[in-house]
């Protein structure tokens, strides 16, 4: 069988970020992994692919077209399934992703044949059984029209097999995380165990969490040409004693990487020895969920967290020579006066790198908004990106609250002490290319305060709603 596996180009209205942090489509190669020895297998990534799809279509022919992505990709993957039925009409088509696993409805459509819903890599293989030998569908796939019955889905299973990343060579050397230059993916555990309300990755395994062995992870990192390596679990620094082990490992393999990873404020800041330790490794940046500076507002996410713990788990960091990339949620229900203290904040604790992330309902999470409160439709999947405004500010134009995220990003990323900063720590062509993707970035706000200008011009007072 001839098998097509795609990562769709996102749609224009996505806030690119692509721009600013693009990483090989892991599910694909794991997907393309579980195939059997006599499949031909071809990985598509659209993103960076020089081909129209059309041609890549045209040429391979493949006989079962497989394409995966987020809810922002919801139009964008059936747009690519009609088009590979009109070039290919006798091709089978099989979507997944996180978000088709909670709502598959979304995807449903003529064009898809197949939904992945659970485990999909047990489901994956057992799919192929069925289209090959006419085996039963598995049960934790849809067909056209099917509806999900959750009484009916298997057990959540864990299985990962290592990924093929022979077929992304071609593109490897454009992945970047943004100064992590040819960085590669990784993945050592599934969900996790906390139950912040804004957060999707929890809900995506129904609050099940799953750590792959030690031995399991060394293995595939021996395998792993990239001397960077981003580890994508929904948080890394976890378990101390699975951590310590890690470290053990990592100096007796003799491994030589760099680390980014996720990690929890908390957790860094009750284990500022264990930090030194994961730098010595090879630990370069952690990702930090910081989401707030006001204890009221970490209190509302279910955060469990404290202002005083995220300022202490900076300090750790910064002691351990690991550099910090913070993540802040912005509030609706923000002043300018509160976009300029955060701006403050910011700057004060030494961050260099934010990603703001307007507070954003996403189905299957714990916040609860007004539909009447929102200001983007459920259905106009691209935007739903974490980095449009989707509720309706209380203090402010939809318009000035973007140009307030835009704001805030410049005077952090252009701030005198961190380009020099930069200026010593990076290679100029990284900076040049972070330059050039913060440029599209920018532009892409510019036009969103326009869009909003023009669309709310009608619309100077602001509504009073419930975020709950």
């Amino acid at each position: 069988m001839k098998i097509l596996f795609v990562r769709p180009q996102p749609s224009p209205d996505t806030i690119g970020l692509q721009h600013i942090m693009l990483v090989e489509p892991l599910e694909l190669e794991v997907m393309a992994a579980l195939t059997a020895a006599d499949d031909e297998c071809m990985i598509a990534d659209m993103i960076l692919e020089k081909q129209p799809i059309e041609k890549i279509i045209s040429n391979f022919k493949p006989d079962l077209f497989c394409i995966t992505g987020y809810i922002t990709h919801m139009q964008v993957i059936k747009e690519y399934c009609r088009l590979v039925k009109s070039l290919q009409p006798a091709v089978q088509t099989v979507a997944g992703g996180v978000h088709i696993e909670k709502f598959p409805e979304d995807a449903d459509d003529p064009s898809i044949d197949f939904r992945v819903v659970r485990n999909a890599t047990r489901s994956f293989p057992a799919l192929l059984a069925h289209l090959k030998n006419k085996t039963p569908l598995p049960p934790g796939i849809l067909r056209t029209g099917e509806a999900v019955q959750l009484s009916k889905l298997p057990p959540y299973d864990f299985y990962f097999p290592f990924p093929r990343r022979e077929l992304t060579q071609k593109y490897r050397s454009k992945y970047f995380y943004v100064f992590h230059q040819k960085v590669a993916l990784m993945k050592t555990s599934f969900g996790c165990p906390y139950t912040c309300n804004f957060c999707f990755c929890r809900k995506i395994t129904d609050d099940h969490y799953f750590a792959r062995p030690i031995e399991d992870v060394i293995t595939e990192l021996k395998q792993i040409r990239e001397k960077e390596v981003y580890i994508v679990d929904d948080d890394f620094l976890l378990s101390s004693k699975r951590l310590r082990e890690f470290i053990r490992m990592v100096k007796q393999e003799k491994i030589q990487k760099k680390y980014l990873v996720y990690g929890r404020a908390d957790f860094i800041a009750e284990h500022p020895l264990l930090m030194k330790q994961l730098q010595k490794i090879g630990l370069r940046t952690v990702i930090v969920g910081i989401e707030s500076f006001s204890d009221k507002e970490l209190a509302s996410f279910e955060k469990r967290t404290t202002a005083g713990i995220n300022e202490r788990a900076l300090q750790v960091l910064k002691e351990s020579g690991v550099d910090c990339y913070a993540a802040v949620i912005t509030s609706p229900e923000w002043s300018d006066a509160d976009f300029k203290e955060v701006g403050k904040k910011l700057l004060e604790m030494g961050i260099k790198f934010v990603n703001l992330q307007p507070l954003t309902p996403l189905k299957g999470t714990g916040i609860d908004v007004a539909e009447k409160d929102l200001v983007i439709s459920r259905e106009d999947y691209p935007k739903w990106d974490l980095a449009h405004v989707t509720i309706r500010p209380l203090k402010m134009s939809i318009s000035r609250y973007y140009t307030n995220l835009m704001n805030l990003y410049e005077q952090i990323m252009f701030h005198p002490k961190n380009l020099f900063s930069h200026l010593i720590h990076y290679p100029l062509y990284m900076q040049w290319k972070l330059a050039k993707g913060i440029y599209r970035v920018h532009k892409q706000y510019r036009e969103r305060i326009i869009n909003t200008k023009n669309t709310y011009a009608e619309d100077p007072v602001y509504t009073t709603h419930t975020v709950q």
